[in-house]
């Protein structure tokens, strides 16, 4: 499979499986666990980038071409630092 095939479909997995969630989060939001069901679909969608990053930095290190790993490296490198910075801020 190749990079951008590969990245492509990790989007689309991502998209559908969130708004699949979310929509059972929609259909049970008369239940207690209603809200909890509609956050996780929001975190999938919310993730998804990130995971698009990561596909496409595993193929990266796979095919060698560090000129670009080191792009994706920086990339994840800010997302996981902002994502701490916001978890203990908030």
């Amino acid at each position: 499979m190749k990079m951008k095939d590969a990245t492509s479909l990790a989007l689309r997995v991502c998209l559908f499986t969130g708004a699949a969630v979310l929509v059972a989060g929609l259909l049970l939001s008369e239940t207690d666990y209603g809200h909890d069901v509609l956050w996780i679909g929001a975190l999938i969608l919310i993730l998804s980038p990130f995971i698009g990053i990561l596909t496409t930095y595993s193929f990266l290190i796979a095919e060698k071409d560090w000129k670009w790993a080191r792009v994706a490296t920086v990339l994840t490198a800010l997302i996981v630092v902002f994502l701490v910075f916001s978890i203990f801020k908030g």
